[in-house]
């Protein structure tokens, strides 16, 4: 029992469901919030993200949609992006905010109107050379069974 709890602990916690964030020829495995709570949460309290996961913010509709970095423990890139992939705004090395800090923590980013963010360990738009006015592709699917496939065309063979 101890041996598969270890196990379950060790793996990432998904949110509202998962699959594939893609830049060019570049996989990302997507966690997925969708819900309030999930988007409330977030990465809080995570002590890395790998170089090859991120986290995507489903909204229903454009709006300005920034991001609190509340109990968040790790630097992060985010990228705000349109409903067709499109990067509208990017924000590289977003630093953590303490827990110690309480609710006093900076917002970022979410000047723009945009359909989505998505969440990236830090160094990546630089590793990439992700920049504003690129465009991602997204194949998710929600907890409920629910698809979301858009963005750019999704490259066949991805490699991470």
């Amino acid at each position: 029992m101890r041996m598969i709890l270890a196990v379950l602990l060790s793996l990432p916690l998904m949110a509202g469901g998962g699959g594939t964030v893609a830049f060019k020829q570049t996989a990302f495995l997507a966690e997925v919030a969708a819900t309030e709570p999930e988007k409330a949460k977030g990465l809080m309290y995570r002590q890395n993200l790998a170089k090859d996961r991120c986290m995507f913010f489903v909204y229903g509709e454009d709006g300005h949609h920034p991001i609190w970095m509340k109990n968040c423990l790790i630097a992060l890139d985010v990228a705000w992006v349109d409903a067709e992939g499109r990067v509208v705004e990017a924000a590289e090395h977003v630093p953590p905010c303490s827990p110690m800090r309480g609710d006093d923590c900076p917002t970022y980013g979410g000047t723009v109107p945009s359909r989505y963010f998505i969440e990236f360990r830090a160094g990546t738009f630089k590793r990439l050379g992700m920049k504003k006015g690129d465009r991602l592709g997204w194949d998710l699917t929600l907890d409920d069974g629910r698809g979301i496939r858009g963005g750019a065309p999704m490259p066949k063979g991805k490699k991470k």
